[in-house]
Formats: structure tokens, C-alpha cells, sequence
């Protein structure tokens, strides 16, 4: 992989990016800021972004006049295909929390990753106690138990919301109360 530095007033942001990521901006600027920009940006011939609208947005916001590129030579249909793959991706990982938390405690300025973690209190130790990947499948397994327990098992996923744990951002998935009180009726 070959990059380039490439003036950000060249660069075009795609005009349908599909990804809302207003709230990732200042996360990743703080990243540019502590570590550098390591990840370039991935662009089309025309210099359209395929990957990187984040990070183009947060060097942006920091002045920064350039940035590493890569361009790739992809068809029109493989571009689209790309554009989404790539955001897509991202959003089957998750944290393992038993292995997060120990890395969060050893860093000297932890409480400095408060634009990552805006819990890094609770997760660290300060305060209440963190809820381990273990506690939060098990409370997302009991929630599920709970909605089969009152009919609720094969319902679409409309019937379902995403829950966060406000002391460590851990999440489960919970019926949502308006379908259990129908199915309970």
C-alpha cells in the first residue's frame, strides 16, 4: 500500500456517506492530536473519499492543510461496495471488558481518556464497580429468558432495544416494555 500526501482542499467527502459520525469527530481528533495521524485516508481517482470521512473531518478541525492517502483503482460498484463494507465492519467488534478495564487501569493518565470513555470512572475502579462482559451477558441472557418467559420469542427486532450500562457502557439487548406489556395482557 502506497501513500501519498494529499491537500485536503482537493479532497471531496462523499455526498451520500451513509455514516453519521458527528459524535466520533472529536474522539479522533484527540487521537491525531496524542499519536499522530497513522491511518490514511482511502480515496477513489477523483479523489472522492471511500474510507476516512472521521478522520478527514477531525484534520479538518485541527488545520491541517494535508493528509497520508491512499488512492485505490476500483470500479464505480466495487467503490460503493468499499465505502460500506468498511463501515460496516467496525461494528461487529465489541469491547472484551476483562481485558479492557486491566489496559485502562495501567495507564498513567487514564482520566485522560475521558473523550473515549466518557465512563472511565466507573470502568477503572473510581466509585462503583465496573460490570464486567460476564455481568452483561448475563443480565442480556436473564433479559431473554424474561421476554421468552411472556411469549416473546421469535418477535422481530423491532421488539427489541439495545440497553447501556451508564456506569461502564457495556450493552444488552432487552425487549422493549411496550411489547412485554402486550404480550403479558
Amino acid at each position: 500500500m502506497q501513500t501519498e500526501k494529499i491537500k485536503l482542499a482537493l479532497i471531496k467527502p462523499y455526498w451520500r456517506n451513509p455514516r453519521k459520525n458527528e459524535r466520533a469527530v472529536k474522539a479522533v481528533e484527540e487521537s491525531i492530536k496524542r499519536f499522530g495521524f497513522n491511518t490514511p485516508l482511502i480515496l477513489d481517482r477523483e479523489l472522492t473519499i471511500i474510507a476516512g470521512h472521521t478522520r478527514y473531518r477531525a484534520l479538518m478541525n485541527l488545520g491541517m492543510d494535508e493528509a497520508d492517502c491512499v488512492i485505490v483503482d476500483l470500479p464505480p460498484g466495487k467503490v460503493k461496495e468499499y465505502r460500506i463494507a468498511d463501515n460496516r465492519t467496525s461494528e461487529f467488534s465489541e469491547w472484551d471488558w476483562d481485558k479492557l478495564i486491566p489496559e485502562l487501569r495501567e495507564i498513567d493518565n487514564a482520566f485522560d481518556f475521558k473523550v473515549f470513555f466518557e465512563d472511565i470512572d466507573n470502568l477503572i475502579g473510581v466509585g462503583n464497580k465496573a460490570v464486567t462482559n460476564e455481568q452483561a451477558r448475563a443480565e442480556s441472557e436473564s433479559a431473554a429468558a424474561r421476554f421468552d418467559d411472556v411469549g416473546g420469542a421469535g418477535q422481530e427486532a423491532e421488539s427489541m432495544i439495545s440497553l447501556s450500562c451508564p456506569e461502564c457502557g457495556a450493552t444488552f439487548s432487552v425487549a422493549r416494555k411496550d411489547v412485554l406489556n402486550e404480550k403479558i395482557k
